[in-house]
């Protein structure tokens, strides 16, 4: 393919992601007014800051690659961003992460305080949960599409791997379920909630699964290499601060050359699972490329 044909197809993709994006932003803040109070001042602040807003893009564009329209389910799309957005407001708290800025803003807690900054994410959690629920679909869909993600979020997943990362003394060997845990979980449960949408079979559902799994984990890894080698300015946050802090960085504890031949491993088995569910759609199958591939 030439030069000027690469280029022209990656303007499309760029468009395309722009134009979905920019659909999402819009309806992540319908309802909630800023000069209505403090903590909805922090909630809309917090969603306001720009974002790649990689999870309702994955879902929005699996749905569309199977010949669906995207937008009449963005209520679950924003749903699962509300999700993603408390997670960053707890983690960069004080007693977790204690990071002063998130995409290049202060962080929620810095913006307004401590308490608020707890509440805001405790309100974008019941906030998920209240959208999912007024979404377009049959109540079975709606009540397995809440099970998916909230198993992928508690003990067993996000929250569950958030403490295992405060209780992280240097044992490399949980590194990788850390990674799983605390991040492929929840685009694992994304992934498998636009297979509710699709009424995927049951084994495509599990091809997906493990793909969410894979890709989850490559693109944690991908973080952690960010953080040892990336730039803070293009970043939006401070980096460097793992292997300062003992966090369980898998780069910091296994080397850059093993997590990038790891990456591609990881990058090749969910290309595997994918044709399981024969997903061609270009916009869908480039964004998993760019999750594993972001630090390089």
């Amino acid at each position: 393919m030439s030069f000027l044909k690469l280029l022209q197809n990656q303007i499309i993709m760029d468009d395309y992601y722009k134009n979905l994006t920019d659909r999402v932003n819009q309806s992540l803040l319908q309802g909630i007014n800023p000069s209505r109070n403090y903590l909805e001042g922090a909630v809309y602040y917090s969603l306001s800051v720009k974002g790649k807003r990689l999870r309702p893009l994955l879902f929005l564009s699996l749905i569309e690659g199977f010949g669906q329209s995207p937008t009449q389910y963005i209520d679950i799309a924003c749903g699962i961003e509300y999700i993603h957005t408390y997670s960053l407001i707890h983690d960069d708290l004080p007693t977790m992460d204690n990071d002063d800025f998130r995409r290049g803003m202060p962080t929620v807690h810095k913006q307004f305080n401590e308490p608020i900054a707890l509440l805001a994410g405790d309100t974008l959690l019941t906030l998920a949960i209240e959208r999912i629920s007024k979404a377009n679909i049959s109540e079975q869909k709606t009540v397995r599409i809440i099970r998916i993600l909230t198993s992928c979020i508690g003990l067993r997943g996000m929250a569950g791997g958030q403490a295992m990362d405060l209780e992280f003394k240097g044992e490399k060997e949980k590194i990788f379920k850390i990674q799983r845990m605390k991040t492929a979980d929840l685009i694992r449960g994304t992934l498998l909630s636009a297979a509710e949408i699709l009424d995927m079979p049951d084994d495509q559902k599990k091809a997906l699964d493990m793909a969410g799994v894979f890709i989850g984990i490559a693109f944690q890894m991908a973080d952690d290499l960010l953080d040892v080698i990336g730039d803070e300015h293009k970043v939006g946050k401070r980096l460097h601060k793992d292997e300062l802090n003992k966090s369980p960085n898998s780069v910091v504890f296994y080397g850059r050359e093993f997590i990038e031949e790891k990456i591609d491993i990881l990058y090749q088995k969910t290309l595997e699972k994918l044709k399981e569910i024969e997903i061609e759609f270009p916009p869908f199958l480039n964004l998993i490329k760019k999750m594993a591939y972001r630090s390089r």
